[in-house]
């Protein structure tokens, strides 16, 4: 999870001229020197997917592919995510509206309320924090699939795909048992009932699933607690609830 330290408004000049436009000066949203928003002011806030990457040579929503974000309240934080309900209705779908580039290097990004408003006051139209629909249950999840180890999971919207056999062990208590909720929170998430937004117990820990490649590499899963707290972030966790 990416939460930015800066967040600030810039001046560009993008050239036009082959969509007949000349030079237009836009403006541009940066999180710590990384462009966020090519183009703030062209950006069409009312739709189902918002466009943060626009075509550079016309600056026309949806005449590029990809770039296309979900913005959602995560318990008291905004979160700018992928679409995961439109990217999962076929392939066509999953390339045009895929994230931004810059979130599958960054992260999705994740603000405070304090931190949003300088982001709303940026963005002439963006949502207001007290607006924003809070996130469901399967974008909960599907964004726990999306930010785990792509080596561990190829393709973040197929958790069946997910490589069991490259988990060497975890750091809790018991490694099966760890292991059976593990597995079960790369289920399809129609199968859960709702999620709660937690705080682990103070006396619990941080549980790692260690994988098997070319170097050991530990993936932080959840709290060590009874009833585990799903990580997301070191201040975002959750727990879910299945059907029935």
């Amino acid at each position: 999870m990416w939460t930015p330290s800066k967040i600030e408004s810039r001046n560009a000049t993008l050239d036009l001229s082959v969509s007949a436009q000349g030079h237009c000066t836009i403006r541009q949203l940066v999180c710590d020197d990384v462009v966020v928003c090519n183009a703030a002011d062209f950006i069409d806030w009312s739709a189902r997917a918002v466009q943060f990457e626009l075509c550079e040579a016309c600056l026309v929503a949806g005449c590029g592919g990809g770039g296309r974000v979900a913005i959602r309240r995560f318990g008291d934080r905004v979160l700018i995510i992928p679409d995961f309900s439109t990217m999962i209705q076929g392939d066509w779908e999953t390339t045009e509206d895929a994230p931004p580039r810059w979130m599958k290097k960054q992260g999705p990004l994740s603000f405070s309320p304090s931190s949003w408003s300088v982001f709303h006051s940026a963005c002439v139209g963006s949502p207001s924090f007290d607006s924003i629909s809070p996130a469901s249950t399967a974008e909960v999840l599907r964004l726990y699939h999306f930010m785990a180890p792509r080596s561990f999971l190829p393709d973040h919207l197929s958790p069946s795909l997910a490589k069991w056999d490259l988990i060497l062990c975890t750091n809790g208590h018991d490694s099966e048992i760890d292991l059976v909720h593990l597995r079960r929170l790369f289920s399809d998430p129609s199968t859960f009932g709702g999620h709660e937004f937690c705080t682990p117990q103070p006396d619990s820990y941080t549980v790692s699933a260690f994988l098997d490649l070319s170097t050991v590499t530990e993936w932080p899963i959840f709290s060590s607690d009874p009833d585990p707290a799903v990580i997301l972030s070191d201040d975002i966790h959750f727990r879910v609830k299945l059907n029935g």
